[in-house]
C-alpha cells in the first residue's frame, strides 16, 4: 500500500479496476477513491493466477479444479465484454482463426478488462513474436500458441513471453499492461518487471502427430509452460481420421481405425481416447495443466472429469448462430 500524489488517503497501487479514473481528478475518480478508502478491491494478481501444476500434481491454490472458457472469433468488443461478465473463467481472443486482427485486439482487451475473467490471446504460430508482444503489451493475461511441433518451436514461443534472463521479450513503458498491473510512476516499471514473468500465462497447443510424438520431450526440456492445450479437430486431421488413410493414427497412438465420415465420429473414437490419455499422463507427470477444446457443457464436464484443467466449450459466433437457429426452429414449428 502506497500513498499516491494528490490523494488524502492510502490506496492500493495494484488495484487495476480503478487505475484510469483515479489518475485524474474527475468526479468519477473522486467517488471511486472515496469507496476505496474504506473497501479497496482485490489486487489484480487475484485474477491472473497461474494454472501451472506443481510437481506433485496439485494446481496452484488460486486455480483448483477445471476452469471453463470460450473462444471469441467475432472480433466484436460488445460480445467479448458481455461474455466477460457471463461467469466464464477465461476468454480466448482468437487472432489465428477469428476475425480478430492486431488492430482490433486492443479494443477487445479493453472491453474484457472490466469483467473478472482471464484473457488469453491465440496468436499466429510459434514464430509470431510480434503477435505475442502485442497481446502482452496490451494487457492480455497470456497467450495461446498454435502449431507447435518441436522442442525448438516450444522454446522460442516461451522465450517471446518472458523478459531476460528467462526469455527475450522486449520492454516498452508506459504500456497498457504496466498501467493495469502496477499503475504509474518510475517504480511501476520495476514492480512490473519483477512480477511479469511469473504472471504471464503460456499455453501451447497440441494439434498434430508431430507434437504428440515429442510432447514428453517438450515438457522435459522447456521450462515455463503453463498449459498444453489439445486441439482435437486438428489432431484428428493430422492423424488421418478424416478422409485419410489412418496410418498416422497407428503410428502416433498405437492403434488403427478410421477414417471417419464426420468430425464428431472421429472425436468420439478410440484413437482420440488414446490421445487424451497420452496428453493427460504427460502433463500430470510434468506438473503442467492440460487443456482441451470441445463443444457444449456436457462434453466440457466429461473432459473436466478426465482431468483437464482448462476446458474451452464453445465459440462466440457458434453460440449466437445456434441460439438464433433454435429460436427460429421453435417459431416455425
Amino acid at each position: 500500500v502506497t500513498r499516491e500524489n494528490r490523494m488524502p488517503f492510502c490506496i492500493q497501487k495494484s488495484c487495476c479496476r480503478i487505475f484510469a479514473p483515479r489518475a485524474v481528478n474527475s468526479v468519477a475518480g473522486v467517488f471511486i477513491r472515496i469507496h476505496h478508502r474504506n473497501a479497496p478491491c482485490t489486487p489484480h494478481g487475484r485474477h491472473n493466477v497461474s494454472i501451472r501444476a506443481s510437481k506433485s500434481g496439485d494446481l496452484n491454490p488460486g486455480w483448483k479444479g477445471a476452469r471453463y472458457g470460450l473462444f471469441v472469433s467475432s472480433g466484436s468488443p460488445a460480445v467479448a465484454e458481455a461474455l466477460s461478465h457471463s461467469g466464464v473463467d477465461w476468454l480466448c481472443l482468437d487472432t489465428q482463426h477469428g476475425a480478430v486482427g492486431y488492430a482490433e485486439l486492443a479494443g477487445l482487451l479493453q472491453a474484457t478488462t472490466s469483467g473478472r475473467v482471464q484473457t488469453i490471446v491465440r496468436v499466429g504460430d510459434p514464430t509470431d513474436r510480434f503477435g505475442i508482444q502485442q497481446a502482452l503489451d496490451q494487457g492480455a493475461n497470456g497467450v495461446m500458441v498454435p502449431l507447435v511441433n518441436s522442442v525448438e518451436e516450444a522454446r522460442a514461443a516461451v522465450s517471446f513471453c518472458r523478459f531476460p534472463p528467462e526469455g527475450q521479450r522486449s520492454l516498452v513503458a508506459p504500456s497498457r499492461a504496466i498501467l493495469l498491473q502496477e499503475g504509474v510512476g518510475g517504480s511501476a516499471v520495476g514492480r512490473f518487471l519483477q512480477a511479469a514473468n511469473r504472471r504471464v500465462q503460456v499455453w501451447l497447443q497440441v494439434e498434430s502427430v508431430q507434437c504428440l510424438e515429442v510432447l514428453d520431450e517438450i515438457l522435459t526440456e522447456v521450462a515455463g509452460i503453463d498449459c498444453m492445450f489439445l486441439g482435437p479437430a486438428d489432431m484428428a486431421v493430422s492423424m488421418g481420421l478424416l478422409g485419410g488413410s489412418g496410418a498416422a493414427a497407428t503410428a502416433a497412438t498405437g492403434g488403427g481405425g478410421g477414417p471417419y465420415t464426420d468430425l464428431a465420429a472421429a472425436l468420439a473414437g478410440p484413437e482420440m481416447d488414446r490421445v487424451h490419455a497420452r496428453v493427460l499422463e504427460a502433463c500430470n507427470r510434468h506438473g503442467v495443466a492440460a487443456g482441451c477444446f470441445c463443444v457444449g457443457p456436457f462434453r466440457a464436464r466429461q473432459l473436466a472429469d478426465l482431468g483437464y484443467k482448462a476446458v474451452g466449450f464453445d465459440v462466440d459466433t457458434s453460440i449466437v448462430l445456434n441460439a438464433a437457429a433454435a429460436a427460429m426452429h421453435q417459431l416455425k414449428s
